[in-house]
């Protein structure tokens, strides 16, 4: 049964409003514990990590693609690893610390988003390969196409999920601008960010539109919802790497 113009629109509505929440949620526990503890304490991106894995849990639950439950598992899995790269030890396995990289002030400031950075691409490598051997592990390979991509696309979410684990690094940032002439740097940094997170909204508004779900599917609306949230946590990295390089 087709929706009519008013239940779209509300669906729609409803959908900007958990996207908002779920920003508003990130935001405040990060400010509250780097208010608590200090921005870079530990306890602070393990909070956010925390969230993270919320979200990452519902959005899963909430799946708004045609995928299988392998496809789903797939991108869970390749989440969790994300995440355990970004906020546990498990990534210093990823690039290993050494002279070179902690004599260096620079690589030494950025080693924790060097390390993820690297487990991110890896991550989408192994990822691009699993799914592509999960379709042609298929015996009906019928929507070969939308099935591959939509497996990608769930998977590089979950993955980019795990930037938002420096978001403690631009709170400190923010700390540290109010007592010193970086004010107008940071104030453009948090514009630019904004106006990215608009855009991503602006677009789930389509994809909300043109949402092809599973019959079975549960509120594949929150999945969407929760789709542009997800990505977002590269352009947090991405403020993290470029506070660190310019030494703000």
């Amino acid at each position: 049964m087709s929706e009519t113009v008013e239940e779209h629109g509300a669906k729609c509505t409803r959908m900007l409003g958990v996207q908002a929440l779920a920003y508003v949620v990130f935001i405040v526990v990060a400010l509250v514990f780097s208010a608590m503890r200090g921005p870079m304490d530990g306890v602070s991106s393990a909070s956010v990590a925390v969230v993270a894995v919320v979200v990452l849990a519902v959005f899963h639950v909430c799946w708004p693609f045609r995928a299988g439950m392998a496809d789903r598992i797939i991108g869970a899995v390749a989440g969790v690893l994300s995440l355990a790269c970004v906020s546990t030890s498990f990534g210093s396995m990823v690039v290993p610390a050494n002279d070179a990289i902690m004599s260096n002030e620079l690589t030494r400031n950025t080693y924790p988003m060097l390390r993820w950075a690297a487990a991110v691409a890896g991550l989408l490598v192994l990822l691009t390969v699993v799914a592509f051997g999960r379709q042609m592990a298929r015996e009906e390979r019928s929507h070969l196409i939308r099935a591959l991509s939509h497996c990608v696309t769930g998977g590089a979410a979950s993955i980019s999920l795990g930037g938002w684990v420096f978001l403690p690094y631009v709170v400190a940032v923010g700390r540290h601008a109010g007592a010193t002439a970086g004010t107008t740097k940071f104030v453009a940094l948090i514009v630019v960010m904004v106006v990215v997170a608009l855009v991503l909204a602006y677009a789930s508004v389509f994809w909300c539109r043109e949402l092809d779900a599973a019959d079975n599917a549960r509120e594949p609306w929150v999945g969407v919802a929760l789709l542009p949230v997800m990505l977002f946590g590269l352009v947090v990295f991405a403020a993290a790497l470029l506070i660190q390089i310019v030494g703000w």
